[in-house]
């Protein structure tokens, strides 16, 4: 079980899937039915939940969007957006430094876990590892200095209900115990959408987080097929059973949006299903 993205894998049957909708003929009226139809031809173990929305909300494409899902490493979005606004409050300072215990060492994505205890970090570092390579050191750092149950308190306060952080990174005591971490696509999209349009965040700590956030070095998903120069602020999450991706894709018309894969057979499938799914919307909506 992991909480971040692997890298480097090769094309598997997930292609064949891709190439099969692009040779087959039908007969859409709409771009809305187009990616439905795609949605509708994959294999019959994969499970999708996503939507698609214009940066004023403006939903353009939704399935399943309000199922609860295991979030994986996108929880780390709102752990980011709490801290950003916690700085904004003057609670804490993004240049204070902390010091790395052995007890904050977490496996899986990240390299904080390499060094010794004692290493000195501040927590705009923490937080750009968090993103840029998800660091579940990084992120369990900032978990216990922020507080979780604040975290939480706060995503309930802004009327957040499918999205609850239950445990730190790599906590496989907690998720036998069944606390887990969750979200939606609707809910994740949301997050986004108050990013760039709500005053929830100052204008420096707004940009600080979509800095960020377009830093991030996963491009196995939403950037699998779309041009280089693609601007973009996301976050990818990976576990044994669920593969995503969420963010904002930056053009003359902002699009949000959110993938979660569920039921593949090896992530590579669902990343393919991923990027698949964002070259779609990207082409089918961009004129829109």
């Amino acid at each position: 079980m992991k909480d971040n993205p692997p890298y480097g894998f090769h094309t598997t049957l997930a292609v064949i899937y891709t190439l099969l909708f692009l040779q087959a003929s039908f007969c859409q009226t709409s771009a809305q039915e187009n990616i439905k139809a795609y949605l509708n031809h994959l294999p019959p173990h994969i499970e999708i939940s996503c939507t698609v929305q214009r940066g004023d909300g403006t939903v353009l494409f939704s399935h399943q969007a309000e199922k609860q899902v295991p979030s994986a490493s996108i929880i780390k979005v709102p752990i980011l957006f709490y801290l950003m606004e916690a700085v904004g409050r003057g609670e804490v300072d993004l240049d204070e430094i902390r010091e790395l215990q052995e007890e904050d060492k977490a496996e899986g994505s990240g390299q904080l876990q390499l060094f010794p205890a004692g290493s000195r970090f501040t927590l705009r570092y923490l937080a750009e590892e968090m993103i840029r390579i998800s660091d579940n050191t990084a992120t369990n750092i900032l978990i216990n200095i922020l507080g979780m149950e604040n975290i939480q308190q706060w995503l309930k306060g802004q009327g957040f209900h499918a999205t609850q952080l239950n445990r730190l990174m790599m906590d496989f005591e907690a998720i036998e115990a069944g606390r887990q971490n969750y979200t939606s696509a609707k809910e994740i999209n949301r997050l986004f959408l108050m990013l760039i349009n709500e005053d929830f965040l100052s204008p420096e700590y707004r940009d600080e987080a979509i800095h960020l956030l377009k830093s991030c070095a996963d491009g196995t998903a939403f950037r699998r097929y779309l041009p280089p120069e693609t601007e973009m602020a996301h976050k990818t999450g990976t576990l044994d059973y669920i593969r995503a991706d969420a963010g904002i894709i930056f053009m003359e018309k902002p699009l949000v949006m959110a993938v979660f894969v569920e039921g593949f057979k090896t992530l590579e499938e669902a990343e393919v299903i991923i990027g698949q799914f964002a070259k779609m919307a990207l082409e089918d909506f961009k004129e829109n």
